[in-house]
């Protein structure tokens, strides 16, 4: 996409992220990007815009013009985030994508576990340095991995062992120190309070200007409902995700053009 001069940027995520344990297999996030590209065609109904649009590779598509770039991993999404804000100056960013916790560190099965942490104890009894704590934690986190494209379907178990993900949200502002950014916070049986709190929190931690709080329960069904949470600890609701990719680019273009919102 060519940016015109004096057009709004808006770059959006969406979908869920996926991390793969052999060629066939994957631990994914849920996420439909249905309200990301409902999102997307707000924006474009109501200003000049260029829209970036990240997303997994099922996710929906906005029916409006938007520049689309699949991802599937953690690392693939921080890629093409970190790409897009070297390339544009974006207005607005909403960060909608369910991205994942955790990435595959590495794959293995009870025999070769148990092989790799007797082996580390058996450099422990022979004068190494480690405590038997430290040497078993190494023995599990790095197991030797299993190399096939496919892992055999004949394997009485698998042990998927999981590292900390890069945080998305958290690098945001230090790429666009100028953008509205817009947040989420998904969490699972949880009251309207609950829901501020964390809200609140996350916008508060990495310098977001909205966050929209919302309930699993409620996602899942055709009732979506949101709290779309300010930095003043304001917030209002909206139900449906028509409604609520409407209030959350009334809230960010109210923000841009410094102007109220009806």
């Amino acid at each position: 996409m060519c940016y015109i001069e004096g057009m709004i940027k808006i770059l959006i995520t969406a979908g869920g992220t996926s991390e793969q344990i052999d060629d066939v297999r994957r631990i994914t996030n849920s996420g439909t990007g249905r309200l990301g590209a409902k999102i997307a065609d707000a924006f474009a109904g109501i200003t000049d815009c260029a829209i970036t649009y990240i997303c997994s590779e099922n996710a929906a598509r906005p029916d409006s013009d938007a520049d689309v770039r699949v991802c599937k991993s953690v690392a693939d999404v921080k890629e093409a985030v970190e790409l897009a804000c070297a390339d544009a100056e974006y207005d607005v960013i909403v960060h909608s994508m369910a991205i994942g916790d955790y990435q595959v560190r590495a794959v293995s099965d009870s025999a070769q576990m148990t092989a790799s942490v007797i082996e580390r104890l058996s450099v422990l009894a022979c004068g190494d340095s480690s405590s038997p704590e430290e040497a078993v934690r190494d023995a599990l986190l790095s197991p030797p991995g299993i190399r096939e494209n496919k892992i055999s379907s004949d394997k009485e178990d698998l042990i998927v062992v999981l590292k900390k993900a890069p945080k998305i949200i958290a690098l945001l502002r230090g790429l666009a120190p100028q953008a509205v950014i817009v947040g989420f916070k998904l969490l699972s049986g949880a009251s309207e309070e609950e829901l501020v709190s964390a809200g609140l929190a996350l916008l508060k931690k990495n310098d977001c200007d909205l966050v929209l709080a919302n309930d699993m329960d409620t996602v899942l069904s055709d009732r979506h409902e949101g709290l779309l949470i300010a930095r003043d600890g304001t917030y209002e609701r909206a139900a449906g995700k028509d409604e609520i990719a409407k209030l959350i680019c009334g809230r960010a273009m109210q923000t841009i053009w410094d102007v109220p919102y009806v």
